[in-house]
């Protein structure tokens, strides 16, 4: 039986060949060749070529810390759970009227996920006249951050506030939304008039209506789509959607 013609196989590379194929130098190889050579270090014939690979290995350093904060926050953000809002605030007759997050119980629900994916937040501050602003800086042990910023007018307060107390509010009102948009963190608002189908809380329209106002929202066209002639009769199932509506709107004008 005669046998097949050999047809034209690749020639497998001998081990020499695969060491130099995989062995690309890094950029401190590059340097440290530039630098040494003829043993002469840094000088007028080379520093040009030197600063050149200096900046080619920040940028590298940069990219690669840019990339495993990307990996870590999407690892975050898997095992983010929605937050829960379980600060009860009573009525006279010591029922709950309505129940909020506070920044401190949304930190102390978050810092664990923070701490295992390597993330610290920081927040520094400016103020104008009118408003208060919250940078909340993400920092990875990578050595890459990102921050934003969220705005808010200060205002009156809670009824019977001093200035100092509204001024506070506004700070906290601040440092609690630049957080939650730092992090896409969703609060819970559930309760169990929302379990029943009935109206949002007293608590959730006089939010809604102090952020319309500070959106310079058209009040009308947002209680027409909120399907109620009042904040208060707004049914629970739209406060969601509303919140996510003022949302986009207040990181609008916060950039």
């Amino acid at each position: 039986m005669s046998k097949e013609p050999t047809k034209n196989l690749p020639v497998p590379l001998k081990r020499e060949e695969l060491t130099a194929v995989r062995e690309v130098p890094t950029v401190a190889e590059i340097l440290a060749a530039v630098v040494g050579k003829d043993g002469k270090g840094v000088t007028g014939d080379n520093v040009a070529a030197v600063r050149e690979i200096v900046g080619l290995y920040e940028r590298v350093q940069a990219k690669d810390a840019e990339k495993e904060f990307a990996r870590a926050f999407v690892a975050l953000q898997a095992g983010m759970p929605n937050v829960k809002a379980i600060r009860a605030v009573p009525n006279n007759d010591g029922s709950v009227r309505y129940k909020f997050a506070p920044y401190e119980e949304i930190m102390e629900q978050v810092a664990p996920m923070l701490k295992a994916h390597g993330f610290t937040v920081t927040f520094s501050t400016e103020v104008t006249d009118t408003r208060v602003v919250k940078i909340c800086t993400l920092q990875h042990v990578g050595g890459h951050s990102r921050s934003n910023q969220f705005a808010v007018r200060v205002g009156k307060g809670p009824p019977s506030a001093s200035e100092a107390q509204a001024d506070g509010a506004a700070n906290t009102y601040a440092k609690r939304g630049a957080l939650c948009d730092a992090l896409n963190i969703v609060i819970d608002h559930d309760d169990d008039a929302r379990a029943e189908g009935g109206k949002i809380t007293p608590g959730q329209a006089t939010e809604l209506r102090l952020r319309v106002r500070q959106t310079s929202s058209d009040e009308p066209k947002f209680l027409k789509f909120a399907g109620a002639a009042n904040y208060e009769d707004i049914p629970s199932t739209k406060y969601n959607i509303l919140d996510e509506y003022l949302r986009r709107k207040e990181g609008a004008m916060r950039r």
